[in-house]
């Protein structure tokens, strides 16, 4: 069995236990015939799905003379029983066209039982210990099992078992005997063991259709297979509905008729009951999906972009929906045959992504053979570069030729993306165009893939390894040269080259058209997006050093959203940083002196903001070498970005590991391996920045930060220097901006970040020269939208989509790996804790029993679990240590596991309340696997990781396959995001429980199929409202005074003081606050009095500012910005007392929500009710 193949076996032993525990049969699998297992446990409680409960309440009596409102009455009651806490009904509702008037339906279920003394066996092979003392009067042997031949209790095993035999068999062999006790119920004290018996109702049910409502009865008396007498009342009710072209609906519920007062629940209750309904029972219909145009009309209410989704998705089809239950379908969409049946636990595997073109090799993909060090002349390198945009242009011809078959909206959205194609094509051959013709372009693209081809070559290496210490034996760092590399160990995906190609035109010619474009790469979550704009940023470094060696600014400035991902993006850009380091100190002639760094700007919190708290930070760590907490550690930098070894001491066992990479005082400041044969060793340093005051006064060529940070340019004079807009400073502006997960910046805080790039976009473009942005996401809809009120410019989605969402020529749907598998869980009669604990003790539990390869085992030891809500992770963080942990003996003893059983000992989370440096250790440990064990270290693999949306994004490990998800998450991209976290490297499997008491969680369940096998068509668009009046009101004076303080000139804190409405520079920085928000609405298309009125409003309020501003000046003889116990201009946006004259500022973008004050007023003589 290959490898792959391993994997997916586990998976599906995976799914196939929580099956097994959940929904049934085969939770006690011992007795060897799960079809007619033996329980120990009362069904209802043991199983959590799957139960259609005994009606409580019936009135049968009711006399209803119409008869065709009685069958009303009675389909309206099946179907709500549906959604009881307790139902007792289930159902399906299918789209069919064609006549028939009988509809043939499958069905089957089970019941249980309680058990009697002949039912009791179990497996068991091996010593007849019972054959040597008078257990022998009460069990036998048959064949591979032992049986009762008279009712056993504890009192009487206890008398003849030996308690000096400590064997393991022996122990086996006692927790068998204890097992037969509990199958068979001997006294009122003792519980009831239950027996599972298949129902035997006739393989293919037909049932006449009369009219619009049919209902059948199907009740019975039988024997099972022991010769019990047994019943069942159940009863099919169907529904029909009529539409055009013989096309009909049928809703087929199922319902369990039997009535209980006050005891026999369990009896009269029906276990995993379903139906199914197949083309081949009924050969006179097809199956037709529910969106088809005779049931709805595509043309009704569609916007563009939802016109464009129904084209690509096309053929994913939906036959049908449940009713309390899921659905599988395996239906040929072609021709409409095939079969649909109900599920209580769904699973759907969506398809991973195949980044690799058939006719493009990997010698013309390879960095290598595209960089400096190829062996190819230039023009074979333009050659090589050519085919991908030639087999891009054949690819749009072919669909050219397929669109002539389409008609109406589906026609027009097809050409439509068409075009978009051949603009994507025009411009990745116009970049290829630059190369040949531009030297320094072609240059810089060259050591652009020198540099990411060194990166990937020390990211393999590096991988080799868990932890590495200086000077280690066991992992010798390696000198690489890597000129002679093999070129197949950096390979570029097409898509990734093809972008940065059609960019490249915008970054060359400032003053081209592209240049105002958001280019927008769309890849799913995995799929490389980084490495393509990481691609960008080392080119325009390089081009900014060729032309102008001497440009030692700030080039690209690059934002996230989220710590987390800022944090593991941060390493990979150090990493790509440190090769365009070791670049430039090879060719100081052409790429100056100054170094090539890479600085992070995101806040006191996580990094010190001044030298003085990295001095105290520093004597901190150093000071506590013996008992040292990491997360203490502020300086973000846990191991060498270049070579992995660890920049931290350690305590291992009371011996002293490591060495401090470290060095902030007096004298130095500074970063750097602690290993001296490193590259960037203490002899070089690290070219890498933490400390914001450093920062400010060297400016990073790549400034890396979330955009919350940003906030702080008005507040910090020093900020100017990030533009290179301090006096006498001929360093260009930054060039590049580019935004990571571009749907997160969305909401409040969109709206927030979209005001503010006001000040971005203009400090940028002070010199002359617009900046060029970029942005990546894989989850978002209606982006030109977004990108208007985000940047108010236009947005190319790249690659443009074709006329599939499985083909967009550079991205296609792999169908011959194994995709990522979802199931869905909603349980029935239970609460959501009840299933979860149940559920959480099977993923993990089950995992650690699995009789396979501790490899395999490792890559999903470890379960992940999503929460929506800190308060829902918070009760499950107490629920691992109590009643997971208590169902996990439990249901270890039941099955006589006879290995140790597993202990949650080591959990960890990843949620916004955990320390930055707890993240980044946290981070770490989850690389660790079975196999990393080591007692002596104190290492282990994480048991269970909690987390919050916070690992959507920036969250790459490899081994994670294993997934829970507690409740549908609010948004689809939020789901789409955080679960694309799981599988990226073996087959994933993901388990998504819904609450059953949440109409929203019910309705996801019920359409699983249909929701994940397009869930990217119901990605929600999200909302920017830039200059709304909340926005306006948190955040314009932010704009206002950032403008005047950088561009205007009054810089210095003590600046503010000079302030005046006459200086003429005022007025221009306020016209381009108006021309902005004109520009913005014009692009929305609103009306000219709209418009009008909307500037006169921003006008009004700079205008409050500027009057705010000047009253402060007179209120005292000198004014700073900001000065402690001094008058200062800017108050914090939450602060407690805040004064009319104060103009409050917020200090992060996330502060983005105010304080309410409620007044209650109690009117006179009214009475309270």
């Amino acid at each position: 069995m290959e490898k792959r193949d391993e994997f997916i076996e586990a998976r599906k032993l995976i799914y196939e236990e929580v099956k097994k525990e959940l929904l049934g049969p085969g939770s006690e699998d011992i007795s060897g015939n799960k079809e007619h297992e033996i329980i120990t446990d009362d069904p209802i409680s043991r199983y959590s799905l799957g139960i259609l409960f005994p009606v409580e309440d019936s009135d049968t009596s009711e006399n209803n003379d119409d008869i065709y409102e009685g069958l009303l009455n009675d389909i309206d009651d099946s179907i709500n029983r549906t959604n009881e806490t307790k139902p007792s009904s289930m159902g399906i509702t299918f789209f069919a066209k064609g006549e028939i008037k009988q509809l043939s339906i499958r069905i089957s279920a089970a019941k249980y039982r309680k058990s009697t003394l002949n039912d009791c066996r179990v497996i068991y092979e091996g010593e007849d210990f019972f054959k040597y003392n008078e257990l022998k009067k009460y069990i036998y042997r048959e064949e591979k099992f032992l049986k009762l031949k008279e009712p056993l209790d504890y009192k009487i095993v206890s008398t003849y078992l030996n308690t000096d035999d400590e064997s393991e068999e022996y122990k086996y062999f006692k927790n068998v005997v204890y097992t037969l006790i509990r199958q068979c119920r001997i006294n009122n004290k003792s519980k009831d063991g239950f027996v599972r018996v298949p129902l035997p109702i006739d393989k293919v049910l037909k049932i006449d259709l009369d009219g619009n409502y049919s209902v059948l009865n199907i009740e019975n008396e039988f024997f099972d297979n022991v010769n019990v007498k047994m019943s069942y009342n159940l009863q099919i009710c169907i529904y029909t509905r009529k539409y055009s072209n013989n096309i009909k609906s049928y809703t087929v519920v199922l319902c369990n008729n039997e009535e209980y007062e006050s005891f026999g629940r369990d009896e009269k209750s029906i276990f995993q009951p379903q139906i199914e309904i197949s083309t081949d029972d009924n050969p006179g219909i097809i199956f037709i999906e529910n969106r088809n145009s005779d049931i709805i009309d595509i043309n009704l209410d569609l916007d563009d972009e939802e016109i464009n989704s129904e084209l690509l998705y096309r053929d994913k089809k939906n036959y049908g929906i449940g009713h309390g239950v899921s659905t599988m379908q395996y239906v040929d969409i072609t021709t409409g045959l095939g079969k649909i049946k109900t599920s209580f636990i769904p699973v759907y595997e969506v398809k991973g992504m195949d980044f690799n073109l058939k006719d493009i090799s990997t010698e013309v993909l390879s960095m290598k053979n595209l960089s400096d060090y190829s062996n190819l002349t230039d023009t074979e390198i333009i050659s090589n570069l050519k085919i991908i945009v030639n087999k891009y242009n054949e690819w749009i011809k072919c669909l050219e030729k397929d669109v002539e078959n389409f008609n109406g909206v589906l026609k027009k959205a097809a050409l439509k993306n068409i075009a978009e194609c051949k603009i994507c094509s025009k411009r990745i051959d116009k970049g290829i165009e630059i190369l040949k013709n531009n030297n320094n372009a072609f240059l810089a693209f060259k050591l652009m893939n020198r540099a990411l081809f060194m990166q990937r070559i020390q990211t393999q290496n590096i991988e080799q390894y868990k932890e590495r210490y200086p000077d280690d034996e066991k992992y010798p760092l390696k000198q690489i040269d890597f000129r002679n590399e093999s070129y197949d160990k950096g390979v570029w995906r097409a898509f990734q080259i093809g972008y940065i190609l059609m960019c490249l035109e915008s970054i060359v010619n400032p003053y081209c058209n592209d240049r105002d474009i958001v280019d927008l790469i769309w890849v799913p979550t995995g799929g490389g997006k980084t490495e393509a704009y990481l691609g960008l940023t080392a080119f325009v470094i390089f081009l900014r050093k060729i032309e102008n060696n001497k440009d030692n600014g700030t080039a690209v400035i690059m934002r996230y959203t989220l710590r987390l991902l800022t944090s593991q993006q941060f390493i990979r850009a150090s990493m790509l940083i440190c090769a365009c380091e070791l670049i430039r100190k090879e060719n100081p002639k052409l790429l100056g002196k100054d170094r090539i760094t890479i600085g992070i700007w995101i806040g006191g919190d996580q990094t010190p903001n001044t030298k003085k708290q990295a001095k105290e930070k520093y004597n901190d760590l150093i000071k506590y070498t013996g008992n040292f907490k990491k997360s203490q550690n502020p300086f973000q930098i846990l191991k060498c970005p270049w070579c992995g070894t660890k920049l931290e001491k350690e305590n291992i066992n009371g011996k002293q590991v490591g060495k401090w990479g470290y060095n902030f005082d007096n004298k130095n400041n500074s970063i750097f391996c602690t290993d001296n044969k490193c590259e960037f060793s203490r002899r070089i340093e690290l070219p890498i920045e933490v400390v914001d005051e450093f920062i400010y006064e060297n400016p990073p060529t790549l400034l890396f930060g979330t955009v919350d940070k940003f906030a702080m340019i008005t507040w910090k004079g020093e900020a100017r220097n990030l533009f290179a807009l301090n006096p006498a400073n001929k360093n260009k502006s930054p060039e590049l901006i580019i935004q990571d997960e571009l749907h997160l910046i969305s909401g409040p805080l969109g709206s927030i970040v979209g005001e503010y790039e006001t000040t971005i976009d203009l400090l940028c473009s002070e010199k002359g020269i617009k900046p060029k942005i970029i942005a990546s996401t894989a989850t978002i809809k209606r982006a030109k939208e977004q990108c208007n009120q985000l940047y108010v410019r236009d947005v190319r989605q790249f690659p443009p989509s074709g006329l599939s969402q499985k083909d967009s020529f550079f991205v296609k749907e792999d169908d011959n790996n194994p995709g990522r598998l979802y199931v869905g869980i909603m349980g029935a009669g239970k609460t959501l804790t009840t299933t979860q604990v149940r559920l959480m003790s099977a993923l993990t539990n089950r995992v650690n029993m699995l009789d396979i390869k501790d490899e395999i085992k490792s890559e999903y030891w470890t379960l992940v679990c999503y929460f929506n809500t800190l308060k829902e992770l918070g009760m499950t963080r107490n629920l691992i240590d109590a009643d997971i942990q208590q169902n996990i003996n439990t249901v270890t003893k039941r099955l006589l596991y006879y290995k140790p059983q597993r202990n949650l000992f080591n959990k960890a989370e990843l949620t916004s309340r955990v320390n930055f440096n707890d993240i980044n250790n946290t981070l770490k440990n989850l690389e660790l696997g079975l196999l990393d064990r080591d007692k002596e270290k104190k290492q282990y693999p994480i048991d269970i990781l909690l987390a919050s949306n916070m690992i959507s994004v920036g969250v790459d490990i490899s081994r994670l396959n294993l997934m829970m998800v507690l409740e549908q998450p609010k948004l689809t991209a939020e789901y789409i995001q955080a679960t694309s976290r799981v599988g990226r490297r073996h087959p994933g499997i993901v388990f998504t429980l819904y609450n059953p008491t949440r109409s929203r969680d019910r309705s996801h369940y019920e359409n699983f199929y249909d929701y994940h096998q397009s869930f990217y068509k119901y990605v929600e668009p999200t909302s920017v409202t830039s200059f709304s009046e909340p926005a306006v009101e948190r955040m314009l004076q932010s704009v206002f005074i950032a403008l005047i303080r950088h561009i205007v000139g009054l810089n210095e804190n003590k600046s503010a003081s000079e302030f005046s409405r006459d200086n003429t520079k005022i007025d221009i920085q306020v016209n381009h606050i108006l021309e902005r928000v004109q520009r913005l609405l014009l692009r929305e298309g609103e009306s000219e009095e709209i418009i009008k009125q909307e500037l006169e409003e921003i006008k009004i309020y700079l205008e409050d500012i500027i009057y705010k501003w000047e009253n402060k000046i007179q209120e005292s003889d000198e004014l700073f910005y900001d000065a402690k116990g001094k008058p200062s201009l800017l108050q914090r946006f939450d602060s407690l007392k805040p004064r009319n004259n104060d103009i409050n500022v917020l200090t992060s973008m996330r502060n983005v929500d105010g304080q309410a004050k409620v007044d209650i007023i109690l009117f006179e003589g009214e009475e309270d009710e």
